[in-house]
């Protein structure tokens, strides 16, 4: 895996409580997969770049997913929709420039959830 788990709770806030381990996880396989299909493969040591990518296409898929998207409240940390939808377009925005460094285009930027 490209990414870990504290990665992306470090980019989202999104706690065990409401993500297992084992969800994100499978979160990150998919997004490792998509940069394999879309980049290709990555040799060790991986680039810091890529590490970045699968933890941005990770926090895309957390955060688009149905029970996150209008808002979440857990362990005292909470976040609005708004404050989501802000997060979504910036990391959107990094995803784009990471591909474009790679001389690609995302296929799509769309989550794995899907946008509502």
């Amino acid at each position: 895996m490209y990414a870990i788990v504290s990665d992306v709770r470090l980019l989202t806030g999104v706690p065990s409580t409401v993500i297992s381990d084992a969800d994100m996880t499978s979160l990150i396989a998919l997004s490792d997969a998509q940069i394999y299909d879309d980049i290709g493969p990555q040799s060790a040591p991986v680039p810091t770049r890529i590490k970045h990518l699968s933890s941005l296409l990770t926090a895309i898929k957390v955060y688009n997913r149905p029970d996150l998207r209008g808002g979440f409240s857990a362990g005292g940390f909470s976040k609005s929709g708004e404050q989501i939808e802000e997060a979504l377009q910036r990391w959107e925005r990094e995803v784009r420039r990471i591909y474009a460094y790679y001389g690609k285009a995302p296929r799509e930027v769309k989550p794995y959830f899907g946008r509502t």
